[in-house]
């Protein structure tokens, strides 16, 4: 089984801020729950896996490794993933599925404006790495406007032709 939800909520960030995104689930078939980050020019990328227990913490997946910068809560009813310090690169479209069965949840966009911080691990200072990156996030809403634009002229175009054919049978009888 599989089944989604479109895109519910969008955030802004400016790059270097914390930034938490919340998703609900059902605790009554949620075994496995997980985060997802996706960008227009990528697959699915899996940010997150914890082992839901109903009487017990949740545990991360064993066979996934946590990000220091990137931390996933689980709560009886809804989940979080905390990403502290965005950066350009964390710009896309998170998710989180559960159950047995992928079920997807509510989805949240996030754009985060500015440069990409960077910490020197060696001095601990932050780093401005200027980045400007297309995000692709206008992508849909520019294709469906050439869709709808060029199914109009296709329409238009046709019925001329239509026409012309008709009217040129009419002279030829």
């Amino acid at each position: 089984l599989f089944s989604e939800t479109l895109c519910s909520l969008t955030l802004e960030a400016e790059a270097g801020d914390k930034v938490t995104i919340w998703c609900e689930h059902d605790p009554t078939v949620a075994n496995q729950i997980f985060w997802f980050k996706q960008t227009s020019d990528s697959v699915p990328l899996r940010l997150g896996c914890k082992q839901f227990f109903k009487k017990s913490p949740a545990k991360t997946c064993y066979f996934f490794t946590e990000s220091e910068r990137i931390m996933m809560s689980v709560y009886p009813k809804n989940t979080s993933l905390t990403i502290t310090a965005v950066n350009v690169s964390d710009t896309g479209l998170y998710y989180c599925s559960y159950s047995e069965e992928i079920i997807f949840s509510n989805s949240t966009s996030l754009r985060v404006k500015g440069k990409n911080i960077s910490e020197d691990k060696a001095t601990g200072k932050n780093t401005n790495i200027s980045e400007e990156k297309a995000t692709g996030s206008d992508s849909p809403a520019v294709f469906f406007r050439l869709s709808v634009g060029f199914g109009a002229l296709s329409v238009i175009f046709l019925s001329v032709l239509i026409f012309i054919i008709l009217k040129h049978k009419k002279k030829s009888q």
